[in-house]
């Protein structure tokens, strides 16, 4: 069984590519490794903010954690969001997964914190298993979210087809972008936001959805 500990800087490049995996699987997220290792790198060399957990041997990243840190003032305490949970393909049901959430909790716990609160896709049922076999439950809140930087927002938005404002290049999903390796069906919104237009190179944040 790997070793769980708090990560370090070192730890970066092997977090990133958990959460490119992660992020490649979810539906709101698109992976962005510059975005991912900046974050990171914010929680490592400021404390305050959250705690990143690895599971780690021989020096491989097996699976992470995150626990983010705000307050409530209903229980008067600090509380946590716990995301960005992954394991590799190769160490899942070995129960990497249990022991990265019964460290995260013991963590919390041991520092005062007085919840854990985490988000999983609504149709995600193995996770929603899993984590109530860990104690949490289900809440009747509903989640709502704005976007405050407008690249991400053009980033994150899903549309059929998406326009490059700069050479007028359509990206169909039907076609894909073979020659980048983006498999034909491959709705834009998965699409890496690292991807440029292959036309005239443009950032992926200059498409506009066309309609």
């Amino acid at each position: 069984m790997p070793d769980v500990r708090t990560a370090a800087a070192g730890d970066i490049a092997g977090c990133c590519a958990l959460l490119e995996l992660l992020f490649s699987q979810e539906k709101e997220f698109t992976p962005d490794y510059d975005a991912q290792s900046r974050v990171l790198s914010m929680i490592i060399e400021n404390p305050q903010l959250g705690r990143i957990f690895v599971a780690e041997s021989d020096g491989d990243i097996h699976g992470m954690v995150l626990l983010l840190f705000t307050v409530s003032t209903f229980l008067g305490k600090k509380v946590a969001l716990l995301e960005d949970m992954i394991v590799a393909p190769a160490w899942r049901g070995k129960g990497v997964g249990s022991t990265l959430i019964e460290y995260a909790v013991a963590v919390a716990g041991r520092e005062g914190f007085g919840r854990i609160t985490l988000l999983t896709d609504s149709d995600n049922e193995p996770a929603q298993q899993f984590y109530q076999s860990k104690g949490f439950s289900k809440s009747e809140m509903v989640v709502f979210r704005k976007l405050l930087d407008p690249e991400t927002s053009r980033c994150d938005h899903e549309s059929d087809a998406w326009m490059c404002r700069e050479c007028g290049y359509l990206y169909d999903p039907a076609e894909g972008d073979p020659e980048s390796s983006i498999k034909p069906g491959t709705s834009f919104k998965t699409v890496s936001c690292e991807w440029n237009c292959p036309v005239c190179f443009t950032p992926k944040t200059d498409f506009d959805p066309h309609s």
